[in-house]
């Protein structure tokens, strides 16, 4: 044990010279680019085009004493739709699904894209997203004055039914938080013959804090939606029963109230403007990064699209150094 703890010091005391070393290369690099207007707009160019579009840029953009210019533009190329749809359906499913239909989130992204509409209707929006399309054909997302963004979209509802014995739908609860506002939870591991059933949850010490103490309480979540009900191979759904529940900071009694406090709160904008950075640079925001992701956030609460929020980024000067 000394002796791997040895090794780690030894480590962290020769990768800052690594570090250093590779950053000085990067800036005699830049600096070199900096000197030649021509080579630093190549690299802006082809840093923005294979990051929104997934390609080479294209000989215009590259000779474009301008490139950060052209990414509005960029940002309507059905090359970025469908990059961007396919980006927010991998954040939003631990996997894909295993027919089309089971990831309405990329049909009702690339849809919501589309149309340039308000990237809170991917949640609220009244949309279908609808499977009742001829075999091996792709869902179409539809006009439904009942619709929840892609949350009543009966794949969806299905993929994510979970198996709770009361039909307590906990897996579902978890996926609408984890897309609307990024909550990230670790689910644990319990002995075989540990009881989980909804009094355990809620009143022992390692289960409740995230099934009931905390804004994002899972079965408290749970109870505002419908029920699952299983028959052999029928699976139903049935209204709630529990009535109203405190989560997200405020009483909500349907699962509408509860996107629509969720989308309310902070964490949406701040989860969106983190989604644009994991996007743009594979990564999280990084701290020295603070004013560029205040403004990523002013602009979406200001223009309410996707499409603003990138922009932001994305034409900052910082994007291609």
């Amino acid at each position: 044990m000394i002796k791997a703890n040895f090794r780690g010091r030894a480590y962290l005391l020769i990768a800052p010279a690594i570090a250093l070393g590779v950053v000085a290369a990067s800036g005699h690099r830049a600096a070199a680019e900096d000197a030649d207007p021509a080579a630093k707009n190549e690299r802006c160019a082809t840093r923005i085009s294979i990051t929104l579009l997934g390609k080479s840029p294209s000989a215009q953009l590259l000779q474009s004493s301008t490139p950060q210019g052209q990414i509005d533009p960029m940002l309507e190329d059905p090359a970025f739709i469908e990059r961007f749809a396919r980006f927010l359906n991998a954040s939003f499913n631990p996997l894909p699904g295993e027919v089309a239909k089971e990831d309405s989130s990329y049909f009702l992204g690339k849809y919501i894209l589309e149309n340039k509409k308000p990237y809170k209707d991917m949640f609220l929006g009244q949309y279908n997203v609808d499977s009742s399309t001829p075999t091996g054909a792709d869902p179409l997302v539809t006009v439904d004055p009942d619709g929840l963004g892609y949350f009543r979209s009966q794949p969806w509802l299905l993929r994510y039914a979970g198996n709770e014995e009361k039909g307590y739908k906990l897996v579902t609860a978890y996926r609408i938080m984890q897309n609307v506002v990024g909550l990230d939870l670790i689910a644990s591991t319990n002995a075989p013959d540990k009881d989980v059933g909804a009094t355990t949850r809620m009143t022992d010490p390692g289960c409740k804090g995230c099934h009931a103490d905390n804004w994002y309480a899972l079965d408290k979540a749970a109870k505002v939606l419908t029920k699952v009900q299983r028959r052999g191979n029928n699976v139903t759904f049935t209204p709630p029963t529990d009535g109203p529940q405190q989560v997200a900071d405020k009483t909500v009694s349907s699962d509408k109230e509860l996107v629509q406090a969720l989308v309310d709160s902070p964490n949406f904008s701040f989860n969106a403007c983190r989604l644009v950075f994991n996007f743009l640079y594979g990564r999280p925001e990084n701290v020295c990064e603070s004013k560029v992701f205040e403004g990523c956030m002013n602009e979406f609460k200001s223009k309410g699209t996707i499409q603003a929020a990138l922009a932001s980024v994305a034409k900052d000067p910082g994007f291609c150094q």
